[in-house]
């Protein structure tokens, strides 16, 4: 049954003026004493520039402080020119490493750190000639220790000498091993990796096609004897994206990734093609998202020498979708096959997942399989992590922030208080949405919140164990305290009770009995109630059902 909706008229609340209004000039004519005058007018200035500061630092992923696991730059110096491997080794400082023959695997110590051993020891032992390209590549002058030499040493996995010289770690693969290497040693040896593994494919010259072209430079070119042709490391420029919608992101998994492993969209630029195009390619090709490349900014970029990428983040902002009085992300759908899903993240899920008392590792290193209804993201080594963290940790400073004062408090998505309270993370009912027991059922209210001075309708949802009709005062009462002052109205839209039912494939859905409901033209009550759900519950598929 439609029904038309209530109005409200709401007065304005002066906590929402905005510091810029207020001019400097009026505010010092107001204070009689020229001293103070002058004195006011500096200090209003300079909180003027910081409140300035802080919301440009809310609306923006903040730039990681510290260097990136993997970056070379504060621990390594690299070599410029030709560089006399075999005297450079002959230094008592000198050391090396060993990779295997391709730069997939090194030698770990036994406590899972790297295995060095002095070159002097390993030109005696293995008989390596640091001279020669095929069984050694300089990588440069540790700043980190005395800035000692370092080498990596190419060898075959089983060779006795190994265990001679680099003790009995054992060999363990490169990217793995080195995400718990001190950083430091992670760009070492992803360095040292890289340049093993661009050296394994320069076998001919790819000119005039004569085998066993010279490694000149440390390490860092190649050049043919026959045509003096040169061939330098290839790097290869990786735009990453964390796509937000208010306080969505947009993550996917890859076909060949585990259940419930989720990362950044990520992809290769291609010719003639910019970051920032590249970026809104990669969301129309696999998400069928379209970003405007014009609002697509950068960030940050990690080296990912695994074999030779560069990782370079951005950020971009898709505009939402109405339903109803919500702003809603727009439907991703996975185009290209690359993919098996694409989906977008409310920012109080992610935000309880992140926790250290929840998170799971990344399953890709590990044997541990993600329940339902969980999420892994890459390790906090990977870029794609550290800027789903960043983004979560700001919008929740803010929103909490904001929540203090809930006068002013606009979400998005249109909730009003429950964003705060309901699935944030931060008080006994985080879980309310977690179904541990099958069997059990939680009756829901839906209200529509109209604020007049705010132009919006806000939603609220809460769902909890009990009697519906105590469920509904509580929500009406919870409204009109947290809107006092404000004379905020509840309009009960829709009430009901959902229940967990656990699929043949180990997926589980939500049943939904509507006990009540009031659509009309502009809002879609059981559309709305999904929506509103998906937010703590983004792997649930949602069923509507009549018994």
């Amino acid at each position: 049954m439609a029904r038309t909706r209530p109005r409200a008229v709401v007065a304005r609340s002066s906590r929402q003026i905005d510091p810029h209004a207020r001019d400097d000039r009026a505010f010092t004519r107001r204070t009689r004493d020229r001293g103070v005058m002058e004195l006011c007018a500096v200090r209003w200035s300079v909180a003027r520039c910081a409140w300035t500061s802080r919301a440009r630092g809310r609306r923006s992923c903040q730039h990681p402080r510290a260097a990136l696991r993997y970056d070379a730059h504060p621990y390594l110096s690299a070599p410029s020119g030709d560089v006399d491997a075999r005297a450079l080794a002959t230094e008592k400082s000198a050391v090396c490493f060993a990779c295997s023959g391709d730069g997939g695997r090194v030698v770990c110590a036994r406590d899972g750190g790297v295995a060095y051993a002095s070159s002097e020891t390993a030109a005696a032992a293995l008989g390596v000639d640091f001279g020669d390209g095929d069984a050694a590549l300089y990588v440069g002058r540790d700043a980190s220790r005395g800035n000692r030499a370092v080498f990596v040493v190419r060898v075959r996995e089983g060779d006795d000498g190994i265990r001679t010289v680099f003790g009995e770690g054992g060999m363990r693969d490169v990217k793995t091993a080195s995400a718990t290497f001190e950083l430091a040693d992670a760009a070492i040896v992803a360095r040292g990796a890289a340049l093993v593994a661009w050296r394994s494919k320069q076998k001919f010259c790819r000119r005039c096609g004569t085998p066993g072209p010279k490694v000149v430079a440390g390490g860092r070119k190649v050049t043919c004897g026959a045509c003096g042709a040169s061939e330098y490391p290839e790097l290869m420029p990786c735009a990453l994206a964390l796509i937000t919608c208010g306080n969505y992101v947009l993550l996917g998994r890859n076909k060949r990734w585990p259940k419930n492993f989720y990362s950044l969209l990520a992809g290769f630029v291609e010719r003639s093609e910019s970051l920032e195009a590249c970026v809104a390619r990669e969301a129309l090709e696999e998400a069928n998202i379209v970003v405007d490349p014009a609002s697509v900014e950068y960030v940050a970029c990690q080296p990912w020498p695994f074999p030779n990428q560069l990782m370079v983040g951005f950020k971009a902002a898709v505009p939402p979708e109405r339903l109803g009085p919500l702003k809603m992300p727009p439907v991703p759908q996975t185009k290209d096959g690359e993919l098996a899903d694409a989906r977008w993240f409310h920012v109080d899920y992610l935000a309880s997942r992140l926790s250290p008392e929840r998170a799971f590792s990344d399953p890709r290193s590990t044997d541990v399989d993600i329940p339902f209804g969980e999420i892994a993201l890459p390790g906090e080594h990977a870029l794609a992590r550290v800027l789903v963290k960043n983004w979560v940790d700001e919008k929740v400073s803010y929103r909490r922030r904001r929540c203090d004062d809930r006068l002013v408090t606009t979400v998005v998505e249109g909730s009003f208080f429950t964003e705060c309270t309901l699935s944030s993370g931060d008080d006994d009912q985080a879980d309310a949405f977690v179904f541990d027991n099958l069997t059990e059922s939680l009756q829901f209210v839906m209200v529509e919140v109209l604020l007049a001075q705010e132009g919006q309708a806000p939603v609220v949802i809460r769902a909890a164990p009990g009697d519906v009709s105590k469920i509904r005062e509580d929500v009406i009462a919870e409204v009109e305290r947290v809107g006092q002052g404000a004379r905020a109205v509840a309009y009960v839209r829709a009430t009901g009770r959902i229940k967990c039912k656990r699929e043949m494939d180990g997926t589980q859905g939500i049943q939904v009995k509507m006990l009540s409901e009031v659509s009309d033209d502009g809002f879609d009550a059981r559309a709305i109630v999904v929506a509103m759900l998906q937010k703590a519950l983004p792997f649930y598929n949602f069923k509507f059902v009549d018994g």
